[in-house]
Order: structure tokens, then C-alpha cells, then sequence
């Protein structure tokens, strides 16, 4: 036998001895009345033979705990929560594990009249993967919402072009109140309409799958969750708002509301607007296509746009878990409905729908600069101006049910359905022209274009999962199918005029009138069978079989237009595309797990074939098979050197496919000068993915710290090849290229890679009344290109520094301040003339003040410093914000505010892309200055809640200082500036 697979036995061994030696008591803690899980229950375990042996743990998102590590011998349990009577148990250890089962605190604990004891909690405390927060300890503004809240807390940002949540340097994907999904998958719509007042604790944690959840085995997806845990007195009642605004000077107008229901397991919410001042708010499926954008070939890279009330942020990548806002300005009209509940014991249910209609008008400006060939010694520039017109309409449903048969068995169902039509309009007008050194320009092409679309597409999504748990401890089995599937259909008509430039100097010039037809169905069919068995009390290995099947077929049929017959009839057979993909994998895998209180880790592999066939039609025929074999090792080590400190390092190995619109060779002319077609011949792309990360709390110092660095590795990277016809028309494999004309294809290529690191310190000023964070990032990313046929590598390192300041003074006085600067280095292998170095600094106070009895003064003051652009894109302006406003009504439920946005009048909206093959600057219009009269209500009824019962480490207020009630307060144009309240915040 090997020495080295000795000792792995010999490891082993003694890990299973040493785990039999020590046992471990578990159960569920739920209320007595309504059999919810109390989340956060604090659970204290003492030895009876050894008062100095105490243990401890928290109750989960479903009122789980476990506390192991714990030598044979007599013990006593207690459990205690805030507004319930203490439970205590005593039991046995004897070598083996003890499941109490369910443990069921009632209501009402012993109040003493006449005394007051106030204490302190700690601001942030760290359990295991979790870093929790005290609301109590972050004091916010009557009127405040979950995002004010939580942007106060350590390492928690808000990107302020995009809206998105940031938490320990990753996006937010998810949030959730009291364990459970709220507005699906919306973030959004869960910090704009949750009062910060009801919120006793912020939880953020990595949530595992809910395969992992239920085996303990990581399978990689995680998706970093905020989890919002409410006060125990505000979980019956209702809460909400509604609000109205009118500007007479641009006819600016907004209503919106939202109203919430909690009715202890069951929870309705309702939310809605209707407004023309960019309040859009969308997720991922709500946008099918956006014609403005459909037309450019953007890249990845840095960009930044102005406030967000005003239009922010331009487009963002339909991969990201929330896109940002379109680009120009839109009018939107949204409702949406949230409701969860417990159908008797064993039925947990959540569901959601959404509608979203907007209208879009966006008007933008395009330079790019692209990385030159070594042959070609001027500079190569595409500019473009155009104007487009969308409308979006979305119907959108998701839907959670957890049911358990008994203890052992349960069945996990999540449909979802979306109905979309997206239909627009668009003007274009390109060209593409070389700069000489003497700044001469020399015209290589241009296109005058109009294009308009209408598009409809149905996705509809199962996922099924079926557990089962043995009575031996350990040993499971879990049954998955998944399914996915889409539908897209619709039509386009592209008229267009193209002039090049020949090798004479003559003009050529070239019509299109062309109509296209597509229909696109895909399916994804996907099924595992997962078994867990115990190898020791600590040890325990996974086996698992997965086969997931993905056919998809397009067929795009392009018409020219026959003058005889006045109608689209003359088939283009180089513009048209029948094509079928099929990809089918099969993978089967081990993983060995070892788990005690202080130290985890685990290791495994899995064996995948995959294969890939596509079947094309037109434009040509082709057929292409490949198969691939591959070894995906996954790796995980977790050590606790104490309940406040933790070390975490992950590593996985994944494939991922080339999508049907990368495969099917057809060409997309929808800009004549800026053409795109597939590849029928990609490869799969193979990434290593390593993470690192240090968390660590000092609770009676109420300071944090925590640290990541994370790398990815990309063989096979899926990138694009650029060729560009300079001298005059170039056919590329068939594809005829008009000259000044560009052809961008996608190609595997190697050698991409990313590294990333981010630090946050977070400490109170006790001398001022505040919480001070600071944090710092570098990264670095390398990514690959063809362009003009000759590899370049565009490589990008960047480091950056920030800082945030937030008021713990009073409920009346809150503010924060934050910069943040970073300086970007953007290379490129191939040429240097389109290198650059950037750099961005963007500095904000917001400030929410009650002056006296019933004024509040709100004020919003972003400076945005971008240096390093093109000329005449460089950024220097203020965005200012402000609202005065008069409280109304015996209980200051109401509100009149007069509001201002941009009283500067200096918003403004530009992004920068960088890519292997070039890079581009874009301005878009943005909403500017306006004012307008809004008139709020809040709605506050909350059934036993008492000003008095405040939670855990909650300074005691006096009475009269919450004039503001439990609405969400004005954020709707936040973080751009302090714009009119979300309202309904979609």
C-alpha cells in the first residue's frame, strides 16, 4: 500500500476515534401558539456535573440548533427569547447524538413593574459563516427604511449608479424576513418597503442551496443573503404607506404604496406605482430585450452613471442577478403581491406576482476606440448617435411550497412563470473613420439605419426535490428534477442605408429593406439522486448521480423585399438560421465530509461526459459533434478559532456550455457596420474557482473585521473575434463585410483569469456617536481576444479605498458620509495606444434631520470625480437632492413635503466598457432638475406592540420622538440622490 494512502487511512481513522468520544443535542425551537420558528433563540447547554462547562447556539432561519462537541455525562438545556417564558430540559449523553425534537416557548414573560434595566448588546457578533447585527445598535431616522439600516452596518453598500446591495465585497442575491422569501427574488422590493423600526436583528451568511442545506454537503451554490429577523411585538399588524407627488413645471408625477400585513406565520403584502420619474426597480426577468441596447455589442468593464432617480445607471448584463435601470428616461406602472404562510403544520408556502409595464426613450452617444492591429499604424474609431423608443410589459410569478410528510420525509416544489412582449423602435446613425497623428480624420464607413421590433417570450421553470432522512443519524437520500423552458417569438424590420469607401476613393453606398421572423424553444431538463451515510458521528460521505439534457431549437428567416410584388418575399439565405443544439451530461461523484465544533473540511471529485451536437440548416449546412471528459475536483476547509472567528477556503472546478445565440452561425445586421454571428464549434469552457475568507468580531468592542480573496482560472474562455474590413468589402467564411464594417464572432480561447481582494474594518466613535467603516480592494483580471486575427490580452489591475461615517446620535439627527475612490490600469498586449488609466471618486452626505416638532429636512449631496475618459467625458458634478417637509395629523401620520431633484442641474449619465478589442465610452439622456409637492401616509397598526417593548440592546426612546411611523421613508431616488419615496419600490 502507498505511504501517502497510509496516512489518509490513518487520518481518518483517528477522526471517526476521536468523534466517538464526544456527542451532540439538537432539536427545533417554534412557538407554542402558532408553531413558527423562533428565529435567534439563544440556547445555552450546562453540564450538571460541571457547572464550568457551558455550550451555546443559535436557533436557524427554521428554529434548528445543534451543539456538539459535548462529552458523555447529565446536562441541563435552556432557551430563552425575548417576550417568552424560559424553557429548560434536562437529559443524558451516552456516546450517542440526543434529538429533542420540537420544543415549544409560550408567550409572555415576567415583567418587573417599577424597574428598568437597560442594557447594551453587542453591535455585531460572529457565529460561525454568519455575522450578525443588532438593529438596536444602529439608530436611524422615524422614518427609515431596511436599506437605511442596513447601509449603516459593517461592509454592507449600496453601488450608487446600479442600486445593488453589496455585503462583505459580494452582491446581494437574495434577502429574506424571518427565514422567508419575500418578493421572490427581489431585493429590492424588500429593503424599500420594511421599516428599519421593526427590525431587530441583520444576518449575513452564504445560503447554501437547498441541497446543501439538507445534506451538509457544499455543492457551490451559495448566493450571499441578507436575512431580516423582526421584533417579536411587530409580527401582527399591519404596516405600509401611500404617497403622492405632482410636479406642474415638467409635469413630473409619482403615486405609489404598499401595504403589509403580518399575521404571526401568515404575511400578505401588496405594493404598486405609477410614475414618470424613473422608478423602475426591475429583476432579471423582467426585461426580455431592450432594443436599445440589443443593437450594441457592449462589453464587460467599469461604468458609472448619474443619480438614479433621474435615469441612472444605463443597462446592465441580463446574467447579473438584478439588472440595473435602462438607460434614459421611463415611465412605469408596477403591482405586486407577496404572500407566505403555514398551511396547517407541515405545509410552508410563499408566493409572489409581479406586473410591470414601461415605456422608454432613450437617446445615446457611442465612441469607441479599438486596439489597432501591429500593421496598422492609425487609429481605428466607431462613433454613433441614437434614439430609441421601448415598451416592456411583464407578467412574472414565483412560487415556494415545503411540505413534510412526517420527520423523515418532505417535498420541496418551486414553479415560476413569466409572460413577456417587448416591442420597439430605433435610429441609428454610425460611422466608423481613422484618426491620423495629425488628429486628420479619414471616413472608412457609415450607416444611416431604422429598426423596429416585437418580441414575445415565455419561460416557465420547476424544481422539485424530495428528502428523505433514515433513522440512522446521517444517512439520507434526496431525489432532484429540475426543468426549464422557453419560448420566444417575434419580428423585426431593419431599414438601412450603408456607404463605405473603396481602394479608389469612390463611395459606395448599399440599401437593406429586410423583415425577420424568429422562433426560439428551449428546454432544460435536469436530475440528481444524492446519498449521504455516516461514517462516525463527525464523517460522512455523499454519493451523486446527475444527468441534466438541454435541447433548443432556433429558426430565423430573413425576407428581402421584392419592388414587383410590394411585399417581404425574397428569402436571404445568408441572413437566416435553422439550427437544433442538443447538449446532454452525465456525471457521477463522491465527497468526504468531517465536521466537529472547530474544524471542517471537505473533499471530492466528480466524473462528467457531456456532449454537444448542433445541426445547422442555414445559412449553410452543417453538423457538428464533440464530446468531452472531464475530472471536476471541489475542495472546502472551515476552522473556528472561536465563535467570533472563522476561516473559510473553497475550491471548485466547473464546466459551462456555449448558449444556443453563441452556437447558431447567423448574422445579426440589425447595425450594417457592426455585424455579429455565432460559432457553431465552441468548446465548453473549463473555470477553477478559489475563495478565501476571514471573518472575525470583538462583541464588547462592537468592532469587525473581515477579509477575502478570491481567483478564477478559464480554459476554453468563451470571447469574441473581431475582424474589420479597412480598405474594402472583406468576405469572412461567407459573411460579406462592407468596407469600414466590423464582424464580431465568439471564439474559445485561454489563459483568462480574475483575482480579487477586499478588506473591511468596522469600529464605533464613541466620542462623536457614530460607527466608522473603512474598506480597501485591489483586483486584477486578465481576458483574451482575436482582434483583426492577432491575440490580444486586455489586462486591467485596479485598487481602491473607502469609507463610511453613519450617525448613531439620535432618531432625529441621522446622516451618513461615504467616499469612495478607486484607480484603474487598463493594458492591452497587442497596441498601446487605446491603454488608459481611470480614475473614479465618488463622495455623498445624506442627512435626515427633524429641525423641531413636525419639520424634517432631508438633503442628498453626491460628487462624482471621473477622470481618464475620452475628451469631453471626463465627470466633475454634484448631484444635490433636498426635501422640506411638515408632518400632519394627531399622531403625525401624514406628511407635506416640497421635494427638489438635481437643484444643480448638473446629473448625467456616462459608462465605459472595456474589452480585448476595444474600449467605449456611452452617454445616455438623464432625467434632470425638477420639483414637485408629495403628500404622504403612513400606516401603522400593530396588534400588542408597546413602545416599551424594545428589543435586545434597543435604547429606550422617549415618547413623541417617532413622528414618522413604520412607512418606508423618501428612497426611491436614492442612491443617486434623496429622491421621492419608493412607495410600492418594485
Amino acid at each position: 500500500m502507498p505511504k501517502h494512502l497510509l496516512l489518509i487511512l490513518l487520518l481518518l481513522w483517528a477522526s471517526v476515534g476521536a468523534a466517538q468520544a464526544q456527542s451532540s443535542v439538537s432539536g427545533r425551537i417554534l412557538d407554542g401558539k402558532d408553531q413558527s420558528p423562533l428565529i435567534g433563540a439563544n440556547v445555552l447547554v450546562r453540564s450538571l456535573s460541571a457547572d464550568s462547562v457551558k455550550s451555546g447556539a443559535a436557533a436557524d432561519s427554521d428554529g434548528n440548533f445543534t451543539v456538539a462537541g459535548l462529552p458523555a455525562g447529565r446536562y441541563e438545556l435552556s432557551v430563552s427569547f425575548l417576550g417568552y417564558q424560559t424553557l429548560q430540559r434536562q437529559f443524558s449523553l451516552a456516546g450517542q447524538p440526543v434529538a429533542l425534537g420540537t420544543l415549544s416557548m409560550s408567550s409572555g414573560g415576567v415583567a418587573l413593574k417599577g424597574v428598568e434595566v437597560v442594557g447594551k448588546a453587542a453591535a455585531a457578533v460572529q457565529k460561525g459563516d454568519t455575522s450578525q447585527f443588532n438593529a438596536g445598535s444602529y439608530k436611524t431616522n422615524p422614518d427609515a427604511n431596511a436599506q437605511d439600516l442596513i447601509t449603516k452596518m459593517p461592509g454592507v453598500t449600496v453601488d450608487p449608479a446600479s442600486g445593488k446591495v453589496q455585503a462583505q465585497g459580494e452582491q446581494v442575491q437574495r434577502i429574506l424576513v424571518d427565514g422567508k422569501e419575500f418578493f421572490g427574488n427581489d431585493p429590492d422590493a424588500v429593503l424599500k418597503n420594511i421599516p428599519a423600526e421593526v427590525i431587530d436583528k441583520i444576518q449575513v451568511y452564504d445560503r447554501a442551496s437547498d441541497q446543501a442545506q439538507f445534506t451538509g454537503f457544499d455543492d457551490g451554490n451559495q448566493q450571499k443573503t441578507i436575512n431580516i429577523v423582526t421584533k417579536p411585538q411587530f409580527r401582527n399588524g399591519q404596516f405600509g404607506r401611500v404617497q403622492a407627488g405632482y410636479g406642474p413645471q415638467d409635469d413630473r408625477y409619482q403615486v405609489s404604496g404598499n401595504i403589509n400585513q403580518f399575521k404571526g406565520k401568515q404575511r400578505l403584502s401588496v405594493v404598486a406605482q405609477s410614475n414618470n420619474i424613473n422608478q423602475q426597480n426591475f429583476g432579471t426577468e423582467d426585461l426580455l430585450g431592450v432594443v436599445g441596447n440589443s443593437r450594441q455589442s457592449g462589453g464587460g468593464g467599469q461604468g458609472q452613471g448619474g443619480g438614479r432617480a433621474g435615469g441612472g445607471g444605463g443597462g446592465g448584463n441580463a446574467s447579473d442577478f438584478q439588472v440595473g435601470q435602462q438607460g434614459g428616461i421611463s415611465k412605469t406602472h408596477a403591482i405586486g403581491l407577496n404572500y407566505s404562510n403555514m398551511w396547517g403544520t407541515k405545509t410552508d408556502v410563499q408566493g409572489s406576482y409581479f406586473f410591470n409595464l414601461s415605456d422608454n426613450t432613450a437617446s445615446s452617444n457611442l465612441l469607441r476606440r479599438y486596439v489597432a492591429p501591429g500593421g496598422l499604424s492609425q487609429d481605428l474609431r466607431y462613433s454613433e448617435n441614437s434614439l430609441s423608443t421601448s415598451r416592456n410589459i411583464n407578467n412574472r410569478f414565483n412560487m415556494r411550497l415545503d411540505h413534510k410528510f412526517d420527520s423523515l420525509n418532505s417535498l420541496l416544489w418551486r414553479p415560476s412563470l413569466s409572460v413577456q412582449r417587448n416591442t420597439g423602435n430605433s435610429l441609428l446613425d454610425g460611422r466608423t473613420f481613422e484618426v491620423a497623428a495629425s488628429e486628420a480624420e479619414q471616413s472608412q464607413g457609415g450607416n444611416n439605419s431604422s429598426y423596429r421590433s416585437a418580441l414575445t417570450g415565455i419561460t416557465a421553470g420547476n424544481q422539485l426535490l424530495y428528502r428523505h432522512r433514515f433513522v440512522k443519524k446521517g444517512r439520507t437520500v434526496s431525489v432532484g428534477l429540475n426543468t426549464t423552458y422557453n419560448d420566444k417569438n417575434g419580428d423585426n424590420t431593419l431599414l438601412s442605408n450603408t456607404s463605405s469607401v473603396d481602394t479608389t476613393g469612390a463611395t459606395q453606398t448599399a440599401l437593406l429593406n429586410q423583415f425577420s421572423e424568429l422562433t426560439q424553444t428551449g428546454w432544460a431538463w435536469n436530475g440528481n439522486i444524492n446519498y449521504t451515510e455516516p461514517l462516525g458521528q463527525y464523517s460522512q460521505l455523499q454519493a451523486e448521480y446527475r444527468v441534466s439534457y438541454t435541447p433548443n431549437d432556433s429558426d430565423k428567416k430573413t425576407y428581402n423585399f421584392s419592388p414587383g410584388e410590394q411585399e417581404y418575399s425574397l428569402l436571404n439565405d445568408t441572413l437566416s438560421s435553422v439550427f437544433e443544439s442538443r447538449y446532454l451530461t452525465n456525471s457521477g461523484g463522491l465527497t468526504y465530509r468531517f465536521q466537529n465544533k472547530e474544524f471542517q473540511w471537505m473533499a471530492g471529485a466528480t466524473v462528467q461526459h457531456a456532449q454537444l451536437r448542433s445541426d445547422q440548416t442555414y445559412p449553410r449546412p452543417a453538423l457538428t459533434e464533440r464530446t468531452f471528459l472531464n475530472v471536476l475536483p471541489n475542495a472546502m476547509v472551515r476552522y473556528n478559532f472561536s465563535r467570533q472567528q472563522n476561516l473559510r477556503l473553497n475550491y471548485q472546478m466547473r464546466t459551462n456550455s456555449p448558449n444556443i445565440s453563441q452556437l447558431q452561425e447567423v448574422v445579426n445586421n440589425a447595425n450594417p457596420l457592426q455585424l455579429t454571428t455565432g460559432n457553431p464549434n465552441l468548446r465548453q469552457e473549463n473555470q477553477h474557482n478559489l475563495f478565501l475568507r476571514y471573518s472575525s468580531a470583538v462583541p464588547e468592542k462592537s468592532t469587525s473585521f473581515f477579509a477575502l480573496l478570491s481567483g478564477s482560472y478559464t480554459n476554453n474562455y468563451i470571447t469574441n473575434s473581431t475582424v474589420y474590413a479597412a480598405s474594402g468589402p472583406v468576405t469572412f467564411e461567407g459573411i460579406v463585410i462592407p468596407a469600414g464594417g466590423q464582424l464580431t464572432r465568439p471564439v474559445n480561447l485561454d489563459k483568462q483569469y480574475s483575482l480579487r481582494s477586499f478588506i473591511n474594518y468596522s469600529l464605533p466613535l464613541s466620542f462623536i456617536k457614530s460607527n466608522l467603516n473603512v474598506n480597501a480592494n485591489a483586483t486584477y483580471s486578465q481576458s483574451p481576444g482575436l482582434v483583426f486575427g492577432e491575440l490580444n490580452y486586455s489586462r486591467t489591475p485596479s485598487v481602491g479605498l473607502g469609507v463610511v461615517l453613519s450617525s448613531n446620535v439620535s432618531p432625529e439627527l441621522d446622516f451618513t458620509i461615504s467616499s469612495n475612490s478607486s484607480q484603474s490600469y487598463v493594458s492591452n498586449t497587442l497596441a498601446s495606444q487605446v491603454n488608459r488609466q481611470y480614475f473614479r471618486q465618488n463622495t455623498s452626505l445624506r442627512l435626515s434631520w427633524i429641525l423641531a416638532k413636525g419639520i424634517t429636512l432631508q438633503s442628498d449631496i453626491r460628487h462624482q470625480l471621473y477622470t481618464g475618459l475620452t475628451a469631453g467625458y471626463n465627470q466633475n458634478f454634484v448631484l444635490w437632492n433636498a426635501s422640506l417637509g411638515k408632518k400632519i395629523f394627531a399622531k403625525q401620520q401624514g406628511e407635506i413635503k416640497l421635494y427638489a431633484f438635481d437643484l444643480l442641474k448638473q446629473n448625467n449619465n456616462i459608462q465605459v466598457n472595456n474589452t480585448a478589442a476595444y474600449f467605449e465610452t456611452t452617454q445616455t439622456n438623464i432625467l434632470q432638475r425638477y420639483f414637485m409637492v408629495m403628500f404622504t401616509y403612513n400606516i401603522r397598526s400593530f396588534n400588542g406592540a408597546s413602545r416599551d417593548d424594545t428589543a435586545p440592546g434597543e435604547e429606550r426612546r422617549p415618547q413623541g420622538q417617532r413622528p414618522g411611523g413604520f412607512g418606508p421613508p423618501a428612497g426611491g431616488g436614492r442612491p443617486g440622490g434623496y429622491g421621492p419615496p419608493a412607495g410600492g419600490g418594485m
